[in-house]
């Protein structure tokens, strides 16, 4: 059925555009990944909220969301490229100019030359994909080591001057930051802050990594213990790091639990045993005073204010310091001189304490969300990747499909590029207008739905739709192939 010379003719004929294709779409993705600036992106989007462009904007505080463009555009329109002259040239250009009787006149039956030509198609497609995603998988892992580490962000790579290491080696063990002053006060300028607003952030950080090695421990042991039980779903056993923030305790119960959050801290385990201890006594102490409804000043800090109290500290400061709102946004620090301490306190009524908290969460939120969008979910990123391929495919069936039903090389690009291109125009439309939910029902390209992949939702019945797309329509073309009349 497969027949060499064949696939070597096609290989021929069509791998310039192939290698063109490739290379200009993995080159944009590239350049998607090295310009990516989480940092300018975060304060963008956040001067965008509530505004037209929020929804936009929204998708662009990560690395991955930022991507999203390419997979819905960029990469589908060079795939629409590619497929529709493949196709074309594969099978209707052959018939047309009539190199396809020379073909059938040989021992080479129609099966063999119709299946082989497919072939060729599909696993062109895979291949190119493949190349994309590992050159995006590359280019993540060298620009920001978050594909198999944890992402070196500014304040990393000022400490590896100051500390002389490696930059990966550094990234791992925040704690050499934390135990030299030169290292903190680089690292804390490199992420625009003061330094007690830098050792906030790094020990929260540090704190989440901990919780997280001991989260993943925990879970594989729970997965070796309930290996047999039918009744206990993934979620059930699942033991994340959010829920060890909130338990602890859990923790104390796991020796390699404890080995794994102690090397993140650079403890001992006793230490880190006693770390999780007093981490436990203060959430005691913490619930202990909600409940009793304990405070120490007249103005209470709660999530439902704290924006309005912060927007207003900002104002206030700049008011007294003679500058831009926006200067003291992007300079927090700004927050904690004297003089606007002082009118801080005297608009809101709150503490210095309580406005220096306010101005260090802000800042460790800030860089936090940053942290955040440098994050390479490397599971999504895979779905991502599958999906846009087997949306190619699907597209190139359509095409393939049209090149086998008819016998002139016009009428076949008409169809099986139109169509494509179509759907691609629909999806253009889509993207720019947020009230045409119902042309999503007249194309295939809303089967590959990057927002419901990139939040963990239900999107495997569309992926399968778009596998069984391809499946007939490749089927449906050799069997056309096989038995159409040909102008021989």
């Amino acid at each position: 059925m497969f027949s060499k010379p064949i696939f070597k003719q096609s290989v021929q004929a069509n791998w310039r555009l192939w290698v063109i294709i490739t290379i200009v779409a993995s080159t944009i993705l590239s350049g998607f990944i090295i310009s990516y600036d989480a940092t300018g992106y975060a304060s963008i989007a956040a001067a965008a909220e509530g505004t037209a462009f929020s929804n936009i904007l929204s998708s662009m505080t990560s690395l991955l969301g930022s991507l999203e463009n390419f997979y819905k555009l960029i990469a589908v329109i060079l795939g629409i490229v590619y497929v529709v002259f493949t196709a074309n040239n594969l099978v209707v250009n052959e018939v047309d100019s009539g190199s396809m009787a020379y073909t059938l006149s040989t021992p080479i039956t129609r099966l063999s030359v119709i299946f082989t030509k497919s072939l060729y198609l599909i696993l062109s497609v895979i291949l190119m994909y493949i190349l994309i995603s590992l050159a995006g998988l590359g280019v993540s892992q060298l620009q920001y080591n978050n594909v198999t580490g944890y992402p070196i962000t500014d304040d990393v790579k000022a400490a590896t001057e100051s500390l002389n290491q490696d930059e990966r080696y550094i990234s791992e063990r925040l704690y050499l930051i934390q135990e030299d002053e030169d290292a903190m006060w680089e690292a804390a300028a490199a992420r625009d802050m003061d330094t007690d607003a830098y050792a906030i952030y790094i020990q929260d950080v540090i704190d989440e990594r901990s919780y997280e090695e001991a989260a993943e421990i925990i879970t594989d042991e729970r997965e070796d213990i309930y290996e047999d039980d039918d009744d206990m779903e993934d979620e059930d056993i699942e033991i994340t790091t959010e829920e060890l923030i909130e338990n602890p305790e859990m923790i104390l119960a796991s020796n390699d639990a404890l080995a794994a959050g102690a090397r993140v801290h650079g403890f001992s385990v006793n230490e880190y045993l006693q770390f999780i201890t007093d981490e436990i006594a203060a959430l005691e102490a913490e619930e202990k005073e909600e409940a009793e409804g304990n405070h120490e000043s007249a103005v209470i800090v709660t999530e439902d204010n704290a924006e309005l109290l912060l927007q207003t500290v900002v104002d206030s400061s700049a008011n007294v310091l003679n500058v831009n709102s926006d200067q003291v946004k992007d300079n927090m620090t700004l927050i904690k001189e004297p003089t606007a301490l002082s009118a801080s306190t005297e608009v809101t009524g709150l503490t210095e304490e309580q406005i220096i908290m306010m101005a260090n969460h802000a800042m460790v939120s800030s860089a936090r969300s940053v942290d955040e969008a440098l994050d390479f979910d490397t599971e999504a990123y895979f779905w991502l990747s599958f999906g846009l391929l087997l949306l190619i495919l699907a597209m190139s069936s359509i095409s393939f499909f049209a090149s086998t039903l008819f016998n002139r090389t016009g009428l076949a690009l008409a169809i099986g590029g139109g169509l494509p291109f179509a759907f691609f125009l629909i999806t253009m439309i889509q993207q720019l207008m947020d009230s045409t939910d119902s042309l999503e029902y007249f194309t295939i390209t809303s089967l590959f739905d990057t927002d419901t992949i990139l939040a963990s939702g239900e999107f495997g019945w569309r992926l399968v739709a778009l596998g069984g797309i391809a499946l007939v329509l490749y089927t449906a073309s050799n069997a056309i192939f096989i038995k159409k009349d040909l102008p021989l």
